[in-house]
């Protein structure tokens, strides 16, 4: 039918039973018929009992569209009931039928094959499956069940759950009025049950999944009439297995961990309204309770280990009969609260709704007989959902319906007291764990006593928020660190917070967003948007990289929840969706184990947990630095296994992990303060007997891996057996720091000592007398490595042929043969070498050859000096070849013959490498004068060259020939003044040395030769012309250089006023569109960075060239003549002005900075300025100084509009332009300097005559 009730499909739901199918006729099961349908309405399920018959053989699965049958179900026993229930999320449908004395639930898949199910232990009618909205809960309902310790029937309801493949019996609740009860679920509330009875009478039931675990780590877990106990410190167990067992009387339907003279214990309330206790006998130690009773068990044929719980004898009914909810033990004594509802219809008027609080005072007895309970105080309260032991002080905490937290006082003049609006939840939260004592202790009792979690995830300490989104909590009350608060999100991230951080944030509530690897959702409703963030935050920012960041952050499985954090540990237990137990540590508790089992020196436990978890080795040497040199001897002491000191060593890296920047830096707690006296290093100076500074070493954390390999080496060779017993990681002491060398040398002293002993004649003694460490260490038997395998382990680690070339300048070949026989390449490759290296007829000829193979040729020359003068040539060739000409002159020392012969090839070496002027002092140390002559005429140093010509007597002739050389090749070189020198005093050709003298721009010079020897014809056929071009190519190039200084100011004007407008209109469109009231300064730097890289600009800049033109070495012209022929040159790309670029503004700018004239123009200038109008020409001079003087006026004019009005800064643009200004300041700062302006040609403004 559809919901206006119109029929759309019909058909028979008759079943026929088959004729194997006898039913027992004492079942008692009801008649009638049962449907139920799947949560997406495609199919619905039918069971009915045939005419005649009070059970059915088979369910059928019917398909909603047209009412097709779609599968029938056959039950593997006799007898279904009529009672069916679909799982909500349409996985499995549950049927129920008889199984022996017993009910058993079936499951059946939808093609109708049954699949597993589990029995029922009670005995009566099975009336009602309901399944919980969440598909996590399943009731079942019985009637006429038999009541415990009363007259007649009772009705119960179960609550059942399955993980891990198993069925658990979470709940029995047991109604003895025997009028029937049924049973609905909430729609909304997913653990809100709904029982109404026969009677009249209804109940609401709000459950909730709790983890009990106790406060040393021993986790309980409820299946009915057993308890499954595992204490997690010790084992991962996970449930339906279990350390240990416990079987009450009945199921269980509250329990409670307390502790008793040291020892847990367990106080349970059975669905019988039975108070039941079980105590381990020592400690947590659960396992020998159940060893101690297998004797009796086994005589008793009892094959499973159990623990017998002790029923307590009451005086009075448990809470006056009602039905128990929770049970607590008072912090600090041996009593318990016990909280019940009252039974419906009990009790009247408002007393009917209020819980019953009765404390029992519990009376342990001694060997066998059972413990006694005694109600000393009974109260009533209203609307209690958890509670939980007090740690601040004696009694319980009571969380009511809104959220309020309550002490109840274990004394008995008091009773609920409040603790204040600090401690209470905003929102109710079925999960509380009490903040534990130590945290209490340090923040103040005034904090939050309970840390909550709503049914929405949020997370309170106390009324302030944590953390939304959560899934799990958990708190380590105890250990290393101090206590810590973890829990689990839906982005599946754990989180583990020290309270004493926790207190800080909670402090400060508007911060707590902003919390490194918290989700920044905005309040605690986020809802909708969590999601979405969770993606956003997984795109830009992966989890991965952010937990590497925080050492408080990890990520779990997807799934994953809380179950415990054991006291004292570093581990924490999740349980996984599918309901396995897993251990994880995070990485901030394992940072304070490590810490605290260093502060006290426990290096053996400190490097397990550092090895087990994955952590650098650096943090045992690097926390409270530099206490492990001190201690080196208690690490060796403690860390017995030689392979473990090795992996200390190779790992050894120079920077700290702990200290400010480090890996670990902010995860570590600070170290304790360390004593003066320790940084001494008393037993470290006993590893170094030669080093003369033993006492007084830089203990700085550069020189790290030095300091700890000397400080191992030294307690590993004081330790029992010594080096024979710690050879491994004594190499690695060598090998860490690069001493190769060392490491072969004590492979070499075990080597020999191994030899002496098979030979008869160990050192140190006869037989096996009392000897040296080493000794001693040789002696250990197994204990003791040899030669080989230290050789054999040091190759792990270096490579074979960086070993065997340092064998090779050991100078011992036998080790270096022992190096590649033990390795895997093959002896034979190395054989002929070696045998080559040994045939020299004397040591120093082996070492010589030895050192040349290896390179070292230093070291090969320094043995053949040594070796005799017969070898002199052969070491002359292989300095000159190696170029070691200088440590050959010191190894020849006062022999002549021998100095000159290496300066002689040294001056060579020095020439060909066109170092003349050093080669032509070598051969002038070497007394060879005309090789150093032709060298410093090479050179172009006349002045040596000559008076080296001198020194060798040379006639008038051949020092002409040498001047003539010296002025062509002084010419070539472009030494004009210095080749005019030559020509004029040793040539004595005036003509030429004048016209180089022009050439070269030695205009004053120029002059004074021509007058001093009277040659006025020089002055007019030479020095003038050559003045003339000189002055109209400057005048030339001064003018079309202050035409592009206009030219670029006008256009960076231009474009500077178009950027100011662009940033005007987008100002004042971003004024329009703000929001009043609200900061702007984002947005209007981020409008600013936006202009300066727009390419908006308009118009075009012409370039021309953008090198500035010299006078030097150019033709000259006369002024206003025909401008000469310019050689066209590669332009530069990089210095191009690009039209509408963002960077125009700057390049204009640069160029502008480029065209100031430079300190040789200038000069070049005033000296040009002085000849012409000595040769009268003083308008012509008056021209050229006026025309420079605009330029400088101009160019310095256009920089300081440059300085005062900067472009914007664009990408890596800044340093260039800061080069520029710094460049262009310098010109101008030798501009104002260099006199070169004659007053004399200063321009003069003269007044207009009157009118």
């Amino acid at each position: 039918m559809n919901k206006e009730w119109e029929v759309l499909a019909e058909d028979s739901m008759d079943a026929v039973l088959e004729p194997e199918d006898e039913v027992p006729s004492d079942l008692g099961v009801p008649g009638g018929a049962s449907i139920t349908w799947r949560g997406d309405g495609r199919y619905f399920a039918t069971v009915s009992a045939p005419e005649g018959s009070d059970v059915a053989s088979s369910l059928r699965v019917w398909q909603t569209e047209g009412c097709a049958l779609h599968a029938v179900g056959k039950a593997s026993a006799v007898g279904l009931y009529t009672v069916l229930a679909w799982q909500p999320n349409g996985r499995h449908l549950y049927a129920a039928h008889a199984q022996g004395n017993h009910h058993r639930v079936v499951l059946y898949e939808t093609n109708g094959l049954e699949h597993g199910g589990f029995d029922v232990p009670r005995s009566g009618r099975l009336t009602q499956l309901s399944w919980s909205t969440n598909s996590e809960l399943l009731a079942v309902v019985l009637t006429d069940a038999a009541a415990v310790d009363k007259q007649g029937n009772a009705d119960v309801v179960q609550i059942w759950h399955r993980s891990n493949w198993h069925w658990y019996l979470k709940q029995e609740q047991v109604y003895t009025d025997g009028q029937g009860v049924r049973v609905s679920w909430d729609e909304v509330a997913a653990l809100r049950l709904h029982v109404a009875s026969g009677a009249g009478w209804y109940r609401q039931v709000d459950l909730a999944m709790e983890r009990t675990v106790s406060s040393s780590g021993t986790a309980a877990v409820v299946d009915g009439a057993t308890l499954l106990l595992t204490p997690l410190q010790r084992a991962l167990v996970p449930p339906p297995m279990c350390a240990v067992a416990a079987v009450f009387p009945h199921p269980m339907q509250c329990l409670a961990f307390g502790n008793h003279q040291g020892n847990e214990v367990v106080a349970g309330v059975t669905s019988s309204n039975e108070l039941t206790v079980v105590q381990a006998k020592e400690g947590d130690l659960w396992e020998p309770t159940t060893e101690a009773e297998l004797d009796d068990m086994e005589t008793k044929g009892i094959q499973q280990a159990v623990i017998q719980p002790h029923t307590v004898a009451l005086a009075e009914p448990l809470a006056e009969g009602a039905i128990i909810r929770s049970i607590v033990w008072l912090t600090g004594s041996s009593s318990l609260l016990v909280i019940g509802t009252p039974l419906p219809g009990e009790g009247g008027g408002e007393q009917e709704h209020r819980d019953i609080l009765q404390r029992l005072s519990i009376s342990w007895s001694n060997g066998t007989e059972r413990p006694t309970a005694t109600a000393t105080k009974t109260g009533r309260a209203s609307g209690c959902i958890r509670i939980a032991e007090a740690a601040a002080h004696a009694g319980a905490l009571l969380q009511m319906q809104d959220g309020s937290m309550w002490t109840y006082a274990s004394r008995d003049d008091e009773g609920l007291i409040p603790c204040g609006p600090g401690a209470n939840f905003p929102v109710p939260c079925p999960f509380m764990v009490p903040t534990p004592p130590a945290a209490l202790q340090h923040l103040g009792e005034e904090s939050a006593p309970a840390v909550g979690l709503s049914e929405g995830g949020q997370l309170y300490w106390g009324s302030a928020p944590i953390q939304s989104a959560c899934t799990s909590v958990a708190v380590r009350g105890q250990g290393p660190g101090g206590p810590f608060l973890l829990y689990t999100t839906r982005d599946n991230m754990l989180h583990t917070l020290p309270f004493a951080l926790l207190g800080l944030q909670t402090a400060k509530p508007a911060q707590l967003a902003l919390k490194p690897g918290m989700p920044a959702n905005k309040g605690l409703g986020a809802g909708k948007y969590d999601n979405l963030y969770t993606a956003m935050h997984a795109a830009m920012r992966p989890q991965g990289a952010q937990g590497a960041r925080d050492v408080t952050i990890r990520a779990v499985e997807q799934g994953a929840r809380l179950l415990a954090a054991p006291p004292l540990g570093v581990r924490v237990v999740l349980q996984m969706p599918r309901g396995n137990l897993e251990g994880i540590c995070p990485r901030v508790l394992v940072l304070a184990g490590i810490a605290a089992h260093l502060q006290v020196h426990e290096y053996g436990e400190a490097f397990e947990l550092t090895s087990n978890n994955r952590v650098d080795l650096n943090v045992i040497v690097d926390y409270a630095w530099p206490q492990f040199l001190v201690h080196a001897t208690d690490f060796v002491r403690e860390v017995e296994y030689d392979q473990d000191i090795v992996d200390l060593l190779t790992s050894l890296k120079k920077e700290s992990v702990t200290s400010e920047g480090g890996m670990y830096a902010a995860a570590m707690p600070p170290p304790p303060s360390t004593p003066q006296a320790d940084t001494s290093l008393p037993n470290v100076t006993d590893a170094f007997p030669s080093d003369q500074e033993a006492g007084q070493q830089d203990v700085s954390q550069a020189n790290k891996i030095e300091l700890v390999a000397k400080a191992l080496r030294a307690a590993l060779l004081a330790s029992p057996g010594g080096q024979g017993r710690f050879l491994k990681p004594i190499l690695a002491t060598f090998a860490v720091v690069g001493d190769l060398e060392g490491a072969l040398g004590i492979i070499k002293e075990v080597k020999e000592r191994q030899l002496a002993a098979d030979e008869g004649t160990p050192r140190g003694g006869e037989g096996t007398g009392e000897g040296s460490n080493e000794d001693d260490g040789m002696q250990l038997g197994q204990a003791s490595l040899t030669a080989e395998q230290g050789l054999k382990h040091l190759l792990l680690t270096v490579d074979v042929e960086r070993l065997y070339r340092t064998a090779l300048g050991m100078y011992d070949v036998q080790l270096a043969y022992m190096v590649v026989a033990h390795s895997q390449r093959d002896p034979g490759e190395y054989l002929m070498e070696l045998q080559q290296l040994v045939k020299a007829p004397t040591e120093g000829l082996r070492r010589h050859a030895m050192d040349v193979h290896l390179g070292r040729f230093d070291r090969a020359l320094h043995h053949l000096v040594h070796a005799g003068q017969d070898h002199f040539p052969k070491a002359l060739q292989l300095a000159r070849t190696k170029g070691l000409l200088r440590e050959l002159l010191q190894l020849v020392g006062d022999r002549a013959e021998a100095r000159k012969a290496v300066l002689g090839v040294y001056g060579e070496v020095l020439s060909q490498r066109n170092m003349q002027e050093d080669s032509a002092l070598a051969f002038t140390a070497a007394q060879d004068l005309p090789r150093a002559l032709e060298a410093y005429k090479v050179a172009g140093h006349w002045q040596m060259a000559l008076t080296l010509a001198g020194r060798l007597g040379w006639q008038e002739a051949q020092v002409k020939r040498l001047a003539a050389e010296l002025v062509d090749g002084l010419s070539s070189l472009g030494n004009l003044a210095g080749a005019a020198a030559v020509a004029v005093h040793y040539l004595a050709d005036l003509d030429n040395g004048v016209t180089l003298l022009t050439q070269a721009r030695e205009w004053r010079e120029a002059l004074r030769l021509a007058y001093k020897h009277g040659r006025d014809d020089l002055v007019d056929t030479v020095v003038a012309p050559a003045s003339a071009e000189a002055v109209a190519s400057t005048v030339s190039d001064v003018r079309e250089e202050r035409e592009r200084v206009s030219k670029y100011l006008t256009r960076l004007k231009e474009v500077r006023h178009k950027r100011s407008a662009m940033q005007a209109a987008l100002a004042a469109d971003d004024e329009e569109a703000q929001p009043s009231g609200r900061d702007f300064d984002d947005t209007a730097s981020e409008a600013s960075s936006a202009v300066s890289g727009m390419s908006a600009y308009q118009g075009s800049t012409t370039t021309g060239t953008s090198s500035v033109t010299g006078s030097s070495g150019r033709p000259a012209s006369t002024v206003g003549g025909k401008r000469p022929h310019k050689r066209k040159q590669k332009k530069d790309k990089s210095g191009r002005i690009r039209q509408g670029s963002p960077e125009e503004e700057r390049a204009l700018g640069q160029h502008i900075a480029a065209l100031a004239p430079s300190t040789k123009q200038l000069t070049e200038a005033g000296q040009l300025a002085e000849l012409l109008t000595l040769l009268g020409h003083e308008a012509d001079a008056r021209v050229l100084q006026q025309q420079l003087s605009s330029l400088v006026t101009e160019q310095q004019a256009a920089q300081q509009f440059i300085t005062d009005n900067p472009p914007p800064e664009v990408s890596t643009q800044q340093k260039q332009q800061t080069h520029h200004t710094q460049n262009a300041t310098a010109k101008q700062g030798a501009t104002s300097v260099i006199d070169w302006k004659w007053d004399i040609l200063r321009p003069v403004t003269v007044p207009s005559p009157p009118g």
